[in-house]
Protein backbone atom coordinates (compact mmCIF):
# COMPACT_ATOMS: atom_id res chain seq x y z
CA UNK A 1 0.00 0.00 0.00
CA UNK A 2 2.94 2.16 0.32
CA UNK A 3 3.82 1.86 -2.91
CA UNK A 4 0.44 2.56 -4.48
CA UNK A 5 0.31 5.73 -2.31
CA UNK A 6 4.16 6.73 -3.78
CA UNK A 7 3.05 6.31 -6.99
CA UNK A 8 -0.77 7.86 -6.73
CA UNK A 9 1.74 10.89 -5.66
CA UNK A 10 3.68 10.90 -8.64
CA UNK A 11 6.28 8.80 -8.18
CA UNK A 12 8.03 7.12 -11.08
CA UNK A 13 6.81 3.99 -11.20
CA UNK A 14 10.76 2.78 -12.29
CA UNK A 15 11.90 4.85 -8.94
CA UNK A 16 9.39 2.36 -6.74
CA UNK A 17 10.42 -0.91 -8.75
CA UNK A 18 13.71 -0.29 -8.96
CA UNK A 19 14.14 -1.11 -12.59
CA UNK A 20 13.84 0.36 -15.73
CA UNK A 21 13.99 -2.06 -19.08
CA UNK A 22 16.03 0.43 -22.01
CA UNK A 23 16.93 -1.99 -25.17
CA UNK A 24 18.13 -5.28 -24.25
CA UNK A 25 19.06 -4.33 -20.64
CA UNK A 26 17.44 -3.82 -17.31
CA UNK A 27 19.07 -1.20 -15.31
CA UNK A 28 19.00 -0.32 -11.50
CA UNK A 29 17.25 2.88 -11.34
CA UNK A 30 15.90 5.80 -8.25
CA UNK A 31 16.51 8.92 -7.78
CA UNK A 32 18.99 11.11 -8.86
CA UNK A 33 18.47 9.45 -12.48
CA UNK A 34 16.61 10.40 -15.23
CA UNK A 35 14.35 7.90 -16.06
CA UNK A 36 15.38 6.09 -19.47
CA UNK A 37 12.57 6.73 -22.48
CA UNK A 38 12.10 4.70 -25.53
CA UNK A 39 12.93 7.28 -27.70
CA UNK A 40 16.44 7.37 -26.15
CA UNK A 41 16.29 3.70 -27.24
CA UNK A 42 16.60 5.34 -30.95
CA UNK A 43 19.46 7.49 -29.83
CA UNK A 44 21.72 4.46 -28.47
CA UNK A 45 20.66 2.29 -31.22
CA UNK A 46 21.76 4.96 -33.91
CA UNK A 47 25.07 5.52 -31.94
CA UNK A 48 25.95 1.57 -32.25
CA UNK A 49 25.24 2.19 -36.24
CA UNK A 50 27.68 4.94 -37.39
CA UNK A 51 30.26 3.70 -34.97
CA UNK A 52 32.92 2.07 -36.41
CA UNK A 53 34.61 -0.64 -36.03
CA UNK A 54 36.61 -0.93 -32.42
CA UNK A 55 35.79 2.72 -32.53
CA UNK A 56 35.64 5.31 -29.71
CA UNK A 57 32.65 6.47 -28.41
CA UNK A 58 31.56 9.14 -25.63
CA UNK A 59 28.28 9.16 -23.85
CA UNK A 60 28.12 12.94 -22.30
CA UNK A 61 26.20 13.24 -19.39
CA UNK A 62 25.35 9.14 -19.17
CA UNK A 63 23.43 9.53 -16.18
CA UNK A 64 22.61 6.18 -14.78
CA UNK A 65 24.79 4.48 -17.97
CA UNK A 66 21.57 3.49 -20.37
CA UNK A 67 23.67 4.39 -23.71
CA UNK A 68 26.84 3.59 -23.07
CA UNK A 69 25.73 0.06 -21.15
CA UNK A 70 23.69 -0.53 -24.35
CA UNK A 71 26.79 0.36 -26.52
CA UNK A 72 29.69 -2.13 -24.88
CA UNK A 73 27.05 -4.49 -24.77
CA UNK A 74 26.07 -4.62 -28.42
CA UNK A 75 29.17 -3.41 -29.71
CA UNK A 76 31.75 -4.97 -27.33
CA UNK A 77 35.01 -3.77 -29.76
CA UNK A 78 34.40 -0.39 -28.93
CA UNK A 79 35.70 1.94 -26.11
CA UNK A 80 32.84 3.38 -24.51
CA UNK A 81 33.11 6.51 -22.07
CA UNK A 82 30.32 7.98 -19.85
CA UNK A 83 30.50 11.09 -18.40
CA UNK A 84 28.22 12.57 -15.88
CA UNK A 85 28.48 15.43 -13.36
CA UNK A 86 26.01 14.13 -11.12
CA UNK A 87 27.45 12.01 -8.41
CA UNK A 88 24.18 10.30 -7.61
CA UNK A 89 23.36 9.99 -11.14
CA UNK A 90 27.16 8.01 -10.92
CA UNK A 91 26.79 6.28 -8.73
CA UNK A 92 23.61 4.37 -10.46
CA UNK A 93 25.91 4.27 -13.39
CA UNK A 94 28.68 2.37 -11.55
CA UNK A 95 26.15 0.11 -10.12
CA UNK A 96 24.66 -0.68 -13.33
CA UNK A 97 28.23 -1.53 -14.84
CA UNK A 98 28.78 -3.40 -12.05
CA UNK A 99 25.67 -5.49 -12.02
CA UNK A 100 25.66 -6.09 -15.72
CA UNK A 101 29.76 -6.27 -16.10
CA UNK A 102 30.11 -4.45 -18.98
CA UNK A 103 33.29 -2.41 -19.76
CA UNK A 104 32.27 1.30 -19.53
CA UNK A 105 34.84 3.44 -18.21
CA UNK A 106 33.09 6.15 -15.98
CA UNK A 107 34.43 9.54 -15.57
CA UNK A 108 32.40 12.01 -12.95
CA UNK A 109 33.12 15.37 -14.76
CA UNK A 110 31.51 18.52 -16.35
CA UNK A 111 30.95 17.52 -20.37
CA UNK A 112 34.44 16.38 -21.21
CA UNK A 113 36.66 17.84 -18.63
CA UNK A 114 37.78 14.54 -17.11
CA UNK A 115 38.50 12.82 -20.92
CA UNK A 116 41.73 12.17 -21.41
CA UNK A 117 43.64 14.15 -23.36
CA UNK A 118 44.99 12.13 -25.60
CA UNK A 119 41.86 11.40 -27.14
CA UNK A 120 41.69 14.68 -28.57
CA UNK A 121 40.60 14.53 -32.48
CA UNK A 122 40.14 10.58 -32.06
CA UNK A 123 36.70 9.99 -31.08
CA UNK A 124 34.52 8.27 -33.64
CA UNK A 125 31.30 9.64 -31.76
CA UNK A 126 30.14 11.86 -29.46
CA UNK A 127 26.40 10.74 -27.81
CA UNK A 128 24.40 12.63 -25.83
CA UNK A 129 20.64 12.83 -23.75
CA UNK A 130 20.88 16.57 -22.66
CA UNK A 131 18.93 18.24 -20.51
CA UNK A 132 16.79 20.42 -23.37
CA UNK A 133 13.42 21.55 -21.58
CA UNK A 134 12.98 25.24 -21.10
CA UNK A 135 11.62 26.45 -18.27
CA UNK A 136 8.75 27.59 -19.75
CA UNK A 137 7.44 24.28 -20.35
CA UNK A 138 8.18 22.82 -16.63
CA UNK A 139 4.54 23.80 -15.94
CA UNK A 140 3.22 21.24 -19.32
CA UNK A 141 5.39 18.48 -17.73
CA UNK A 142 3.58 15.27 -15.89
CA UNK A 143 4.01 15.49 -11.55
CA UNK A 144 5.98 12.13 -12.01
CA UNK A 145 8.97 14.03 -13.76
CA UNK A 146 8.36 17.58 -12.83
CA UNK A 147 8.11 16.69 -9.21
CA UNK A 148 10.59 14.04 -9.07
CA UNK A 149 13.34 13.04 -11.65
CA UNK A 150 16.74 15.07 -11.26
CA UNK A 151 16.26 19.16 -12.68
CA UNK A 152 19.79 18.81 -13.61
CA UNK A 153 18.63 16.56 -16.56
CA UNK A 154 15.53 17.74 -17.35
CA UNK A 155 15.97 21.64 -17.61
CA UNK A 156 18.50 23.89 -19.50
CA UNK A 157 18.60 27.72 -20.38
CA UNK A 158 18.39 29.57 -23.28
CA UNK A 159 15.03 27.72 -24.63
CA UNK A 160 16.45 24.55 -23.80
CA UNK A 161 19.63 24.53 -25.70
CA UNK A 162 22.20 26.18 -23.49
CA UNK A 163 23.51 22.12 -22.82
CA UNK A 164 23.28 21.18 -26.04
CA UNK A 165 25.29 24.11 -27.22
CA UNK A 166 28.35 23.44 -25.18
CA UNK A 167 28.36 20.02 -25.89
CA UNK A 168 28.43 21.06 -29.77
CA UNK A 169 31.27 23.51 -29.36
CA UNK A 170 33.15 21.32 -27.14
CA UNK A 171 32.67 18.23 -28.94
CA UNK A 172 34.91 19.64 -32.33
CA UNK A 173 37.80 19.37 -30.16
CA UNK A 174 37.73 16.12 -29.48
CA UNK A 175 35.60 13.99 -32.49
CA UNK A 176 38.12 13.23 -35.44
CA UNK A 177 37.58 14.21 -38.92
CA UNK A 178 34.12 12.38 -40.39
CA UNK A 179 33.14 11.90 -36.59
CA UNK A 180 29.66 11.95 -35.60
CA UNK A 181 28.06 14.34 -33.04
CA UNK A 182 24.57 12.69 -32.39
CA UNK A 183 22.36 14.19 -29.34
CA UNK A 184 18.46 13.65 -28.37
CA UNK A 185 16.40 17.24 -28.80
CA UNK A 186 13.30 18.55 -27.82
CA UNK A 187 10.29 18.23 -30.95
CA UNK A 188 10.12 22.15 -31.37
CA UNK A 189 14.03 22.17 -31.76
CA UNK A 190 14.99 20.42 -35.08
CA UNK A 191 15.21 24.06 -36.77
CA UNK A 192 16.90 25.83 -34.92
CA UNK A 193 19.59 22.89 -33.75
CA UNK A 194 20.26 21.98 -37.38
CA UNK A 195 21.19 25.82 -38.40
CA UNK A 196 23.38 26.00 -34.86
CA UNK A 197 25.32 22.89 -36.63
CA UNK A 198 26.20 24.34 -39.52
CA UNK A 199 27.01 27.49 -37.84
CA UNK A 200 29.50 25.72 -35.42
CA UNK A 201 30.83 24.09 -38.66
CA UNK A 202 29.03 20.82 -38.67
CA UNK A 203 28.53 19.28 -42.30
CA UNK A 204 25.19 17.17 -43.03
CA UNK A 205 23.06 18.03 -40.32
CA UNK A 206 19.92 15.71 -39.68
CA UNK A 207 17.33 15.50 -37.93
CA UNK A 208 15.90 11.78 -37.13
CA UNK A 209 12.05 11.13 -35.69
CA UNK A 210 11.82 8.87 -32.69
CA UNK A 211 9.21 5.97 -32.38
CA UNK A 212 6.06 8.07 -32.66
CA UNK A 213 7.38 10.28 -35.84
CA UNK A 214 8.76 13.73 -34.15
CA UNK A 215 11.97 14.77 -34.88
CA UNK A 216 14.07 13.76 -32.13
CA UNK A 217 17.51 13.22 -32.92
CA UNK A 218 20.14 15.64 -34.00
CA UNK A 219 22.96 13.80 -36.19
CA UNK A 220 26.10 15.73 -37.67
CA UNK A 221 29.47 14.94 -38.81
CA UNK A 222 32.81 16.92 -38.08
CA UNK A 223 35.56 18.50 -40.76
CA UNK A 224 38.17 19.05 -38.66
Amino acid sequence: MDLVRRRAAGAPLQYLTGLAGFRYLELQIGPGALVPRPETESLAGRAIEVLPPRGTVIDVGTGAGPIALSIAHERPDARVIGTEISEQAMQWARKNRGQLGLDVELILCDLFEGVPNPLRGRVDVVVSNPPYVSESERDALPVEVADHEPEIALFSARDGLEIFERIAVSAKGWLRDGGVLLSEIGDRQAGVVARLLTHLGYTSPAIREDLVGRPRIAEARWRG
